[in-house]
Protein backbone atom coordinates (compact mmCIF):
# COMPACT_ATOMS: atom_id res chain seq x y z
CA UNK A 1 0.00 0.00 0.00
CA UNK A 2 2.92 2.34 0.60
CA UNK A 3 4.00 2.18 -3.05
CA UNK A 4 0.39 2.70 -4.13
CA UNK A 5 0.13 5.74 -1.87
CA UNK A 6 3.31 7.18 -3.38
CA UNK A 7 1.95 6.57 -6.87
CA UNK A 8 -1.34 8.30 -6.00
CA UNK A 9 0.48 11.24 -4.40
CA UNK A 10 2.73 11.60 -7.44
CA UNK A 11 -0.28 11.41 -9.76
CA UNK A 12 -2.20 14.07 -7.88
CA UNK A 13 0.82 16.37 -7.53
CA UNK A 14 1.82 16.09 -11.17
CA UNK A 15 -1.66 16.85 -12.48
CA UNK A 16 -2.35 19.76 -10.14
CA UNK A 17 0.82 21.85 -10.51
CA UNK A 18 -0.88 24.09 -13.07
CA UNK A 19 -4.10 24.22 -11.06
CA UNK A 20 -2.13 25.33 -8.01
CA UNK A 21 -1.51 28.76 -9.52
CA UNK A 22 -5.15 29.08 -10.56
CA UNK A 23 -6.02 28.28 -6.94
CA UNK A 24 -3.53 30.89 -5.73
CA UNK A 25 -5.20 33.51 -7.93
CA UNK A 26 -8.65 32.67 -6.55
CA UNK A 27 -7.37 32.78 -2.97
CA UNK A 28 -5.71 36.15 -3.53
CA UNK A 29 -8.97 37.44 -5.00
CA UNK A 30 -11.12 36.05 -2.20
CA UNK A 31 -9.25 37.73 0.64
CA UNK A 32 -10.90 36.62 3.87
CA UNK A 33 -13.54 34.53 2.06
CA UNK A 34 -11.24 31.58 1.46
CA UNK A 35 -13.76 28.96 2.51
CA UNK A 36 -15.62 29.55 -0.73
CA UNK A 37 -12.47 28.86 -2.76
CA UNK A 38 -11.66 25.70 -0.81
CA UNK A 39 -15.25 24.43 -1.19
CA UNK A 40 -15.12 25.00 -4.94
CA UNK A 41 -11.76 23.26 -5.21
CA UNK A 42 -13.09 20.25 -3.31
CA UNK A 43 -16.24 20.12 -5.47
CA UNK A 44 -14.32 20.26 -8.74
CA UNK A 45 -11.69 17.75 -7.64
CA UNK A 46 -14.29 15.30 -6.35
CA UNK A 47 -16.16 15.56 -9.65
CA UNK A 48 -12.95 14.62 -11.49
CA UNK A 49 -12.35 11.69 -9.14
CA UNK A 50 -15.89 10.34 -9.56
CA UNK A 51 -15.73 10.79 -13.34
CA UNK A 52 -12.42 8.96 -13.48
CA UNK A 53 -13.80 6.07 -11.43
CA UNK A 54 -16.82 5.74 -13.75
CA UNK A 55 -14.65 5.76 -16.87
CA UNK A 56 -12.26 3.25 -15.31
CA UNK A 57 -15.18 0.95 -14.43
CA UNK A 58 -16.23 0.92 -18.08
CA UNK A 59 -12.70 0.29 -19.30
CA UNK A 60 -12.08 -2.61 -16.90
CA UNK A 61 -14.05 -4.85 -19.25
CA UNK A 62 -11.11 -4.76 -21.65
CA UNK A 63 -9.08 -7.98 -21.97
CA UNK A 64 -6.17 -8.50 -19.58
CA UNK A 65 -3.17 -6.43 -20.51
CA UNK A 66 -5.08 -3.98 -22.67
CA UNK A 67 -5.97 -1.85 -19.66
CA UNK A 68 -2.28 -1.05 -19.42
CA UNK A 69 -2.51 0.68 -22.79
CA UNK A 70 -4.18 3.53 -20.88
CA UNK A 71 -0.69 4.30 -19.58
CA UNK A 72 -0.05 5.83 -23.00
CA UNK A 73 -2.30 8.74 -21.95
CA UNK A 74 -0.09 10.15 -19.15
CA UNK A 75 3.00 9.40 -21.23
CA UNK A 76 1.55 11.39 -24.13
CA UNK A 77 0.56 14.26 -21.85
CA UNK A 78 4.00 14.24 -20.26
CA UNK A 79 5.79 14.32 -23.61
CA UNK A 80 3.51 17.13 -24.76
CA UNK A 81 4.29 19.17 -21.66
CA UNK A 82 8.00 18.45 -22.08
CA UNK A 83 7.78 19.87 -25.61
CA UNK A 84 5.98 22.96 -24.29
CA UNK A 85 8.50 23.40 -21.50
CA UNK A 86 11.77 22.60 -23.31
CA UNK A 87 10.81 22.97 -26.98
CA UNK A 88 12.31 25.57 -29.33
CA UNK A 89 9.31 27.91 -29.03
CA UNK A 90 9.60 28.17 -25.26
CA UNK A 91 13.39 28.47 -25.50
CA UNK A 92 13.01 31.36 -27.94
CA UNK A 93 10.52 33.10 -25.64
CA UNK A 94 12.87 32.73 -22.66
CA UNK A 95 15.75 34.09 -24.74
CA UNK A 96 13.66 37.07 -25.83
CA UNK A 97 12.59 37.75 -22.25
CA UNK A 98 16.20 37.55 -21.08
CA UNK A 99 17.77 39.78 -23.75
CA UNK A 100 14.87 42.04 -24.71
CA UNK A 101 14.77 45.66 -23.65
CA UNK A 102 11.75 47.63 -22.65
CA UNK A 103 10.38 50.54 -24.62
CA UNK A 104 12.41 53.69 -24.51
CA UNK A 105 11.01 56.26 -22.13
CA UNK A 106 9.62 59.32 -23.78
CA UNK A 107 11.15 62.65 -22.96
CA UNK A 108 9.35 64.79 -20.45
CA UNK A 109 8.28 68.42 -20.71
CA UNK A 110 11.67 69.65 -19.56
CA UNK A 111 13.35 68.26 -22.69
CA UNK A 112 10.76 69.56 -25.16
CA UNK A 113 12.40 72.93 -25.45
CA UNK A 114 9.44 74.87 -23.97
CA UNK A 115 9.53 75.96 -20.36
CA UNK A 116 6.32 76.39 -18.39
CA UNK A 117 5.36 79.95 -17.47
CA UNK A 118 5.59 81.13 -13.86
CA UNK A 119 1.80 81.36 -13.28
CA UNK A 120 1.31 77.88 -14.64
CA UNK A 121 4.09 76.55 -12.42
CA UNK A 122 2.60 78.20 -9.34
CA UNK A 123 -0.84 76.83 -10.18
CA UNK A 124 0.54 73.35 -10.62
CA UNK A 125 2.40 73.55 -7.31
CA UNK A 126 -0.77 74.75 -5.56
CA UNK A 127 -2.78 71.84 -6.98
CA UNK A 128 -0.09 69.36 -5.97
CA UNK A 129 -0.11 70.63 -2.38
CA UNK A 130 -3.86 70.09 -2.00
CA UNK A 131 -4.92 66.66 -0.72
CA UNK A 132 -6.49 64.44 -3.33
CA UNK A 133 -10.17 63.71 -2.82
CA UNK A 134 -10.74 60.35 -1.23
CA UNK A 135 -13.28 57.97 -2.69
CA UNK A 136 -14.40 54.73 -1.09
CA UNK A 137 -12.84 51.66 -2.74
CA UNK A 138 -15.23 49.72 -4.95
CA UNK A 139 -16.68 46.56 -3.50
CA UNK A 140 -14.64 43.55 -4.57
CA UNK A 141 -16.57 40.74 -6.19
CA UNK A 142 -15.19 37.31 -5.48
CA UNK A 143 -15.81 34.22 -7.55
CA UNK A 144 -18.51 31.83 -6.38
CA UNK A 145 -17.65 28.30 -5.30
CA UNK A 146 -19.30 26.76 -8.36
CA UNK A 147 -17.25 28.99 -10.65
CA UNK A 148 -14.09 27.71 -9.01
CA UNK A 149 -15.38 24.14 -9.30
CA UNK A 150 -16.09 24.59 -13.01
CA UNK A 151 -12.59 25.95 -13.57
CA UNK A 152 -11.09 22.95 -11.76
CA UNK A 153 -13.11 20.55 -13.94
CA UNK A 154 -12.31 22.43 -17.15
CA UNK A 155 -8.61 22.32 -16.24
CA UNK A 156 -8.79 18.61 -15.42
CA UNK A 157 -7.89 16.92 -18.72
CA UNK A 158 -4.50 16.00 -17.27
CA UNK A 159 -6.21 14.61 -14.17
CA UNK A 160 -8.44 12.31 -16.22
CA UNK A 161 -5.46 11.14 -18.28
CA UNK A 162 -3.73 9.98 -15.09
CA UNK A 163 -6.61 9.04 -12.77
CA UNK A 164 -8.43 6.76 -15.22
CA UNK A 165 -5.41 4.47 -15.83
CA UNK A 166 -4.70 4.36 -12.09
CA UNK A 167 -8.24 3.27 -11.24
CA UNK A 168 -8.56 0.90 -14.19
CA UNK A 169 -5.34 -0.95 -13.35
CA UNK A 170 -6.18 -1.59 -9.67
CA UNK A 171 -8.84 -3.48 -7.73
CA UNK A 172 -11.87 -1.87 -6.09
CA UNK A 173 -10.24 -1.82 -2.66
CA UNK A 174 -7.07 -0.29 -4.08
CA UNK A 175 -9.19 2.23 -5.97
CA UNK A 176 -10.91 3.22 -2.72
CA UNK A 177 -7.47 3.70 -1.14
CA UNK A 178 -6.39 5.86 -4.10
CA UNK A 179 -9.52 7.98 -3.66
CA UNK A 180 -8.75 8.44 0.03
CA UNK A 181 -5.23 9.60 -0.82
CA UNK A 182 -6.64 12.03 -3.39
CA UNK A 183 -9.11 13.49 -0.87
CA UNK A 184 -6.32 14.01 1.67
CA UNK A 185 -4.17 15.60 -1.04
CA UNK A 186 -6.95 18.08 -1.89
CA UNK A 187 -6.89 19.35 1.68
CA UNK A 188 -3.10 19.53 1.74
CA UNK A 189 -3.12 21.28 -1.65
CA UNK A 190 -5.54 23.93 -0.41
CA UNK A 191 -3.56 24.41 2.82
CA UNK A 192 -0.33 24.79 0.84
CA UNK A 193 -1.97 27.30 -1.50
CA UNK A 194 -3.18 29.39 1.44
CA UNK A 195 0.34 29.35 2.87
CA UNK A 196 1.81 30.41 -0.46
CA UNK A 197 -0.64 33.29 -0.75
CA UNK A 198 0.82 34.68 2.45
CA UNK A 199 4.36 34.15 1.07
CA UNK A 200 4.03 35.13 -2.63
CA UNK A 201 7.79 35.13 -3.29
CA UNK A 202 7.85 31.34 -2.94
CA UNK A 203 5.54 30.89 -5.93
CA UNK A 204 8.24 31.59 -8.53
CA UNK A 205 10.56 28.69 -7.56
CA UNK A 206 7.61 26.29 -7.48
CA UNK A 207 6.48 27.44 -10.90
CA UNK A 208 9.99 27.07 -12.33
CA UNK A 209 10.94 23.69 -10.85
CA UNK A 210 7.43 22.23 -10.77
CA UNK A 211 6.86 22.65 -14.50
CA UNK A 212 10.27 21.15 -15.18
CA UNK A 213 9.54 17.99 -13.18
CA UNK A 214 5.95 17.60 -14.35
CA UNK A 215 6.69 15.80 -17.67
CA UNK A 216 9.01 13.30 -15.98
CA UNK A 217 6.45 12.45 -13.28
CA UNK A 218 3.71 11.89 -15.86
CA UNK A 219 5.90 9.60 -17.96
CA UNK A 220 6.88 7.57 -14.86
CA UNK A 221 3.20 7.12 -13.96
CA UNK A 222 2.38 5.95 -17.48
CA UNK A 223 5.24 3.46 -17.49
CA UNK A 224 4.14 2.16 -14.08
CA UNK A 225 0.59 1.54 -15.36
CA UNK A 226 1.91 -0.36 -18.38
CA UNK A 227 4.29 -2.41 -16.25
CA UNK A 228 1.71 -3.29 -13.58
CA UNK A 229 -0.63 -4.75 -16.21
CA UNK A 230 2.15 -6.69 -17.95
CA UNK A 231 0.99 -5.07 -21.18
CA UNK A 232 4.21 -5.46 -23.13
CA UNK A 233 4.18 -9.25 -22.68
CA UNK A 234 0.45 -9.88 -23.09
CA UNK A 235 -0.29 -7.50 -25.96
CA UNK A 236 3.01 -7.28 -27.80
CA UNK A 237 4.67 -10.53 -26.71
CA UNK A 238 7.78 -8.77 -25.44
Amino acid sequence: MFSLALLAIAGYTATNIDNLFVLLAFLAEAGDERRRVIAGQYAGSLALIVGSMLLAALLKHLPAGYVGLLGILPIGVGLGKAWERFGPVNAQQEETARTGTGPRASSGPASSGHSASAPDAAKAANQASQPAPTTPPPARRTSSWWTIACVAVANGSDNLAVYVPLYASHSHSEGAFISLVFIVMIGLWCAGAVWLVEHPLLGAPIRRHGTALLPLILVIIGVAVIAQNDTLRIVFGL
